[in-house]
């Protein structure tokens, strides 16, 4: 039940209306009675420092982070935490009497729905498409868990470039920059796309003769039908997933440090998958 004692938890981004996280952080909240209620803000880039200091005076305890904004949000944030702080980009927000402490859950929503579906990632070959916050995060499990190597490719050549300099000076991990849907790669075990495209039914057109060794395709966007990319991998008989379960442990994760207590994952987990 809403009253005036209710507090508010919400998501910014640009666009917000597709997302899932209002769906199941509100069921969590509501199974444990909790006073919060979850909304979500679209939020273009160039108002994200009002939105903050909105925020900030409407006391909003918590909010999630997602495209376009884990990155440019880093300097407005009082403490980068763990992850936060190597990776330069966040997806969590937590007022802790009127400081905005920054977390990065997207490192263990990636990890668990790797684990989940069961993808080896030691001594593989990967194919990372993008540069941004969710694309420095994937890469960050890559290395984590020993890839053995990993090919780069964004639209913006520099931005790809800038990423692997940051792996190897941060991580000490070496990626190789290719341009754009090029068809220079060799035995890629696996394909990872860390960008927007697909979000609005964007078709990538990948060059999949060029991928004879390909185990499994990970789309980091997802949708309530599934993603192009997704759908066209299963019609090559290609084992893959969208970033469904990725949002769901990430947002568990985040649930706990927005209300400090455990996220019921069968009761969030049932709400994301139950209108599908």
């Amino acid at each position: 039940m809403i009253d005036a004692r209710t507090k508010l938890l919400a998501l910014i981004g640009h666009p917000v209306a597709h997302s899932l996280s209002p769906r199941f952080q509100n069921a969590a909240l509501q199974y444990l009675r909790l006073p919060f209620v979850y909304l979500a803000f679209d939020i273009p880039p160039e108002r994200l420092r009002d939105a903050l200091e909105a925020f900030r005076v409407l006391g909003v305890l918590g909010f999630n982070v997602t495209v376009p904004h884990k990155e440019a949000i880093c300097p407005f944030l009082d403490v980068l935490e763990e992850e936060a702080k190597v990776l330069q980009a966040v997806n969590t927000v937590v007022n802790r009497e009127g400081k905005f402490f920054g977390y990065n859950t997207d490192v263990y929503g990636f990890q668990e729905s790797l684990r989940r579906e069961g993808v080896v990632v030691s001594g593989k070959t990967f194919l990372l498409l993008g540069a941004g916050g969710a694309a420095k995060s994937a890469l960050f499990v890559l290395a984590k868990e020993k890839a053995q190597k990993v090919y780069l490719m964004n639209r913006t050549h520099e931005r790809a470039v800038a990423l692997c300099a940051w792996a190897r000076n941060v991580l000490g991990f070496s990626c190789e920059v290719l341009p754009w849907l090029s068809q220079e790669v060799q035995a890629v075990h696996g394909i990872i796309n860390a960008t927007s495209l697909g979000l609005g039914g964007e078709v990538l057109p990948l060059p999949w003769e060029a991928f004879p060794s390909l185990e499994v395709v990970i789309d980091l966007v997802y949708h309530r039908e599934g993603t192009p990319l997704v759908w066209e991998a299963k019609m090559r008989g290609i084992k893959s997933f969208d970033g469904k379960y990725m949002l769901l442990y990430q947002g568990a994760r985040s649930f706990s440090l927005f209300t400090g207590v455990s996220a019921p994952l069968e009761v969030m987990e049932e709400a994301l998958f139950g209108g599908f």
